[in-house]
């Protein structure tokens, strides 16, 4: 490795400092050095995640089709697709309101 070294500068937030402080002081090690050791597996890194990602969603469709088939197992008779549907608008409405919420707890 040259003994050149390029300057480099950005923005976080101050939960992914902490992250990155929090991970360097678990492995005995400046940020510094964590931060070269991130940018000298860079690649590799990326596609692991990458793949991560991937499975973590093929699981979650997994779920979702898992959990699909057990509530039209368990429904009963009378419940129909509309009911289903309005349910869905629901749960939307709700996850909505928790991001608004959340963004709200995080401006504080």
């Amino acid at each position: 490795m040259s003994g050149h070294k390029v300057v480099l500068s950005w923005r976080l937030e101050p939960e992914y400092a902490a992250a990155l402080t929090k991970v360097a002081e678990a492995r005995g090690m400046t940020r510094s050095r964590l931060l070269r050791e991130f940018a000298a597996n860079a690649e590799s890194f990326y596609r692991f995640l990458e793949s991560e990602r991937a499975k973590q969603q093929s699981e979650a469709i997994a779920l979702n089709g898992n959990l699909s088939r057990w509530i039209l197992d368990n429904m009963t008779e009378e419940m129909r697709p509309e009911w289903l549907e309005f349910l869905g608008d629901v749960m939307r409405h709700a996850a909505q309101m928790k991001r608004v919420k959340e963004a709200e707890n995080g401006r504080e």
